[in-house]
């Protein structure tokens, strides 16, 4: 874990990628304030079709803005290369099918189903960019790709029956790939967290400050930006 030092002012990401996370940021606390503002609306009274699709669209704009996020804490360090930028062009037009098709009442088939399947390749990446930040060693390293490898079975069992798979009692295998995946990005978490005291840090590769590429080292000062940093173990 990067431990900042003498942070620089001058010291920040890129411009563009922090533009776009101020935009996206700011979009999803008005989304999940408007989502509380309706639900008090909600228990106070009863909501009517228009307000109860207002709610299910500022929900959906909420999940898009939580995906967009989670794919970017991948991109400062060039985690998972493209899949991250991939999982935020797919989330807005994903999103916003499914907004469509939710007040088409998913009257157009074509419409949601697309939706749909931008969504779960959103989702995926975004899980893949939490999960890629979690540092393992020796034999614990499968733990990571086998989480990839289940929650990309698993979605593309969902994406199957959004486009008319049927899929009768193969919900099992569904299931059981769930379970899995439960178990397995559980025991890497657990695993990194309570890595042995004695072991030494893992070696970082970026600056905490602008993602520019350093040497690996427990004090190390950003070429790029001038900040340094200190390395400690978890």
């Amino acid at each position: 874990m990067a431990v900042p030092q003498s942070p620089s002012a001058a010291a920040r990401p890129a411009a563009r990628f922090d533009r776009t996370r101020r935009v996206a940021r700011r979009v999803t606390l008005a989304s999940i304030f408007a989502n509380a503002l309706l639900g008090v609306w909600a228990v106070a009274g009863s909501l009517g079709e228009v307000e109860s699709r207002i709610l299910a669209t500022s929900l959906l704009v909420t999940a898009c803005g939580a995906v967009a996020v989670a794919c970017g804490t991948a991109i400062p360090e060039g985690r998972l290369g493209p899949l991250p930028l991939i999982g935020i062009g797919a989330a807005v037009p994903g999103f916003a099918l499914l907004i469509a098709g939710f007040w088409e009442n998913f009257g157009l088939d074509l419409l949601w189903q697309t939706g749909a399947t931008l969504v779960a390749v959103a989702v995926f990446a975004a899980f893949a960019s939490l999960l890629s930040a979690v540092d393992l060693r020796g034999r614990y390293r499968r733990l990571v790709p086998t989480a990839y490898a289940l929650a990309g079975s698993g979605g593309a069992f969902l994406v199957a029956v959004v486009w008319g798979f049927r899929p009768g009692d193969s919900w099992r295998v569904f299931g059981i790939l769930m379970v899995l995946l439960g178990a397995a990005t559980l025991a890497a978490v657990i695993s990194a967290r309570l890595r042995p005291a004695h072991e030494e840090p893992p070696p970082v590769r970026h600056c905490p400050y602008c993602g520019a590429a350093v040497e690996g080292a427990r004090i190390t000062r950003c070429e790029g930006c001038g900040n340094r940093f200190r390395v400690v173990g978890r």
